[in-house]
């Protein structure tokens, strides 16, 4: 299904190529560096465990990219005990606050996890004595990040996530830290000023847009994952939000009760969205190119996740393995391959970055229905996201030292017109086609006494533009755009040939113009709605069903 997936989007198979070769590219550039066979585990076991966050590590420049590769490594080993659900809590406490002292100890290993994790575990020597031989301003920040992180999850061990604000805390500490560390490191290595460092809340909103992003996709694996002695859930879904639509989140697995299931669902999409203008003001502030491209793909990818959440029961369906202990859900919901490949090559700018955030703005509030309880919270955050994306982009352009460039507000406008005048204009023709053309192959021309039976060539093209504009319309009007640009190319070749045979024939200029230009009109819309669509419809594959749940 994959193969064919990128057959029928061949710009994204491209861009998989094309991302192939530039991730060569930088790992060839991180392995001019020279390491030792403690590095060598280190950047091994990088890819191992996270081979989306390797990819945008292998980019940076030595420095930095050693300081992080340790500093993820350091967190993801504590992240592993802080998930092994099979630790008894007096043990668990005692690793995690002992951890940001243990990495300080050489040999410090423990054995924990399961599969790739626990190999870490098992040789966290190796990252240890890597560690050790950072400067002392990186192994500052990662003892501090990891000593916080440490006392958050030692917190949340024995609390629970009953309210938005418990819910911005847990994620404060796994994530918001992480945000806040990096920023730190930037400062740091010379390469960023001392901006990203004057305030924690931007660093801060930057990690809990990823992880209430991972939380409210990862739902069910979370939620299937249960401590065999106590019988205790992993939930991460605040029950402030939750048990204003059901008394238990069990009710919400496997596809039972879908509209309060979605309902609540948009209402943690909407909660995690208020984040984004945040992320996109820190994005702002970063001068280097490599990290900026470190910060915004992750934030970029993980705000189309959240567009496929959106109104997606398939976030409470799945198929769960669960392995020596690991639970893992194996159809998660997550975007395509070459989407992802898509992404990651046109993050190359702040302004592209806002392209995209916008194309993912216009994906959700095409999906917002006027009866979802959250709408009106749903419409602020868009709107919030909207208005910084407008001043983003004038602050990019003075920034240049050149005035915003008109006509490109004068394109994107009649873009927009053209969008919503097509389906009117497909229906004109639908109509015309069926009283005028349609008569003629019948022989009924009910404006005229003499009857005049079309050729068969009439006939041929007379059906084949009352399935096209028929088909065309129904694409349109349900926001499915797929095989449009071919039947938009096909239409415009016919016309084409029908112009050619009508001057062949001697029909009158006039005829024929009158013939051919409303199909060639026609054809030139249906270009521009399917490519400003291409790559904003992001969940072709759920019905948006209407939320009858009395408004909160």
């Amino acid at each position: 299904m994959g193969v064919l997936s990128l057959l029928y989007r061949p710009s994204e198979f491209l861009a998989l190529l094309k991302l192939k070769k530039k991730i060569q590219e930088w790992k060839q550039r991180s392995a001019m560096q020279e390491r030792d066979a403690d590095w060598e585990f280190c950047y091994d076991m990088l890819n191992k465990v996270s081979r989306s966050f390797a990819i945008v590590i292998e980019q940076l420049g030595d420095e930095l990219r050693n300081a992080i590769c340790v500093f993820y490594l350091v967190l993801r080993g504590l992240d592993t005990v802080e998930d092994d659900m099979a630790i008894d809590a007096e043990t668990k406490a005692r690793l995690l606050l002992s951890f940001h002292e243990s990495i300080e100890c050489e040999g410090f290993t423990l054995s924990y996890g399961y599969k790739d994790e626990k190999v870490l575990l098992e040789k966290f020597d190796c990252v240890v004595r890597a560690y050790l031989t950072l400067k002392p301003s990186y192994r500052a920040v990662i003892r501090d990040i990891t000593q916080r992180m440490a006392e958050g999850m030692h917190k949340f061990t024995v609390m629970k996530v009953e309210t938005t604000q418990d819910y911005d805390l847990y994620c404060h500490y796994v994530a918001g830290l992480v945000g806040i560390g990096l920023s730190k490191m930037f400062v740091a290595s010379g390469l960023e000023d001392d901006i990203l460092t004057q305030s924690e809340t931007n660093s801060n909103h930057m990690g809990l847009f990823l992880q209430k992003t991972n939380i409210i996709r990862d739902f069910l694996e979370d939620h299937e994952d249960v401590n065999e002695e106590t019988g205790v859930r992993r939930v991460f879904w605040p029950k402030e939000i939750w048990g204003l639509y059901t008394d238990s989140l069990q009710n919400f697995t496997y596809g039972k009760n879908e509209t309060q299931a979605v309902a609540c669902l948009n209402h943690m999409v909407a909660d995690a969205l208020r984040h984004l203008p945040y992320c996109i003001e820190y994005l702002s502030n970063i001068k280097d190119y490599q990290n900026f491209l470190f910060c915004a793909i992750p934030q970029v990818m993980a705000a189309h996740t959240l567009s496929l959440c959106y109104a997606n029961p398939a976030v409470f369906k799945g198929k769960i393995r669960k392995n020596l202990g690991e639970c893992r859900n194996v159809q998660p919901v997550k975007i395509r391959k070459g989407l992802s490949a898509k992404l990651m090559l046109e993050t190359v700018s702040m302004e592209s970055a806002l392209d995209i955030f916008e194309d993912v703005i216009d994906s959700i509030s095409d999906r917002v229905s006027p009866s979802d309880p959250t709408s009106r919270e749903m419409w602020k955050s868009i709107q919030a996201v909207r208005d910084l994306v407008i001043m983003g982009r004038n602050d990019a352009h003075s920034c240049k030292g050149v005035e915003p460039r008109w006509w490109e507000d004068t394109i994107k406008s009649s873009v927009t017109a053209i969008h919503d005048f097509t389906p009117v204009l497909i229906s004109m023709l639908i109509i015309n086609s069926l009283v005028v053309d349609f008569a003629m192959v019948v022989g009924w021309e009910w404006w005229s006494k003499t009857v005049v039976q079309a050729g068969p060539w009439h006939s041929v093209v007379t059906l084949w533009c009352l399935f096209f504009y028929s088909w065309s319309l129904s694409c349109l009007l349900r926001g499915s755009y797929a095989g449009l640009t071919c039947g938009a190319l096909i239409h415009l070749t016919w016309s084409f040939i029908e112009l050619g045979l009508g001057f062949r024939q001697g029909m009158m200029h006039l005829d024929i113009m009158a013939e051919v230009v409303p199909k060639c009109l026609a054809s030139g819309c249906l270009l521009v709605c399917s490519r400003r669509a291409a790559f904003r419809k992001l969940t072709p594959s759920h019905e948006i069903k209407v939320l009858r749940l009395k408004a909160l």
